[in-house]
């Protein structure tokens, strides 16, 4: 019933959200456009041999194979990352699945604390001045986060958004279902007010910004609905199980009934 009312909250939610970060994804692939490169430094690649990733677990457990379908691909990037000689750090919020993920051996650096399951504005912008910050000090070169995307309510699958550097951000977002830039149009085609050097450090921190609350959304929605769907299963189950077990007594007691019946019976043949 809890995942049943926060799911009905969070979608009821999310319109909006993804309408904003959509134009802000417009307004990123315009810039891209320019054939005048744009310098930034979230934009330049680094080659520092260290990337990162954030993995979103559930908050609580009764979700089915949730954390399960997460962990695997985290698995996935430490293969990729042992195969290419780079390190990995990988972070979590407090979740079930940090538990899981030390189990099976993967090094943690320091959970993401004092997250809420939908983190505030204020949350979001420690973690991008963390993460931003160790890029463009050169700490690493890629930041991803893993989760679990939601794409409708039959349709959840666990992927890995490139949210560092930012251009593999646009390109990211530009492959995803709904298309970006559709006209051919660039950016010297426009007058814009304030001048682009001026923009793009906000409209980078903008879209950093609201690319993880959208990963942060999408993971909340998929736990709710798979808890929602797990409990289902389960009662589903449950009320299978009890017809069975109920007409197997039935059938036991009135075996046992037509048993003793039959000993009368005999019994008063016997005496007669």
């Amino acid at each position: 019933m809890i995942s049943t009312a926060r799911y009905k909250k969070y979608s009821s939610n999310r319109p909006p959200i993804v309408d904003y970060h959509d134009a802000l994804t417009t307004a990123a692939v315009l810039l891209s456009t320019s054939s005048k490169p744009i310098d930034h430094p979230l934009l330049q690649p680094n080659k520092a041999g260290r990337r990162a990733i954030v993995a979103i677990g559930s908050r609580k457990g009764l979700c089915g194979a949730y954390n399960v379908h997460v962990s695997r691909l985290v698995h996935v990037h430490v293969k990729q990352a042992e195969s290419r000689g780079e390190a990995l750090d990988v972070y979590t919020p407090i979740c079930r699945l940090e538990g899981l993920l030390r189990y099976q051996g993967v090094p943690l650096k320091d959970p993401l604390k004092d997250l809420d399951e939908l983190p505030t504005s204020e949350q979001i912008d420690k973690m991008t001045d963390l993460f931003a910050g160790q890029y463009r000090a050169g700490e690493i070169d890629q930041l991803g986060i893993v989760y679990m995307r939601y794409h409708s309510t039959a349709s959840q699958k666990a992927q890995t958004m490139t949210i560092l550097p930012f251009g593999d951000l646009v390109d990211d977002l530009v492959t995803r279902a709904k298309v970006a830039w559709p006209w051919p149009l660039s950016l010297e085609d426009f007058e814009i007010s304030p001048a682009v050097d001026e923009m793009i450090d906000e409209l980078v921190r903008k879209l950093v910004h609201h690319s993880i609350l959208n990963c942060f959304l999408d993971a909340a929605l998929s736990e709710h609905l798979a808890r929602m769907v797990a409990m289902r299963n389960a009662t589903e189950s449950a009320d299978e199980m009890i017809t069975e077990l109920t007409g197997e007594y039935n059938r036991a007691r009135q075996g046992q009934i037509t048993s003793e019946l039959l000993d009368i019976v005999s019994g008063s043949e016997a005496m007669a």
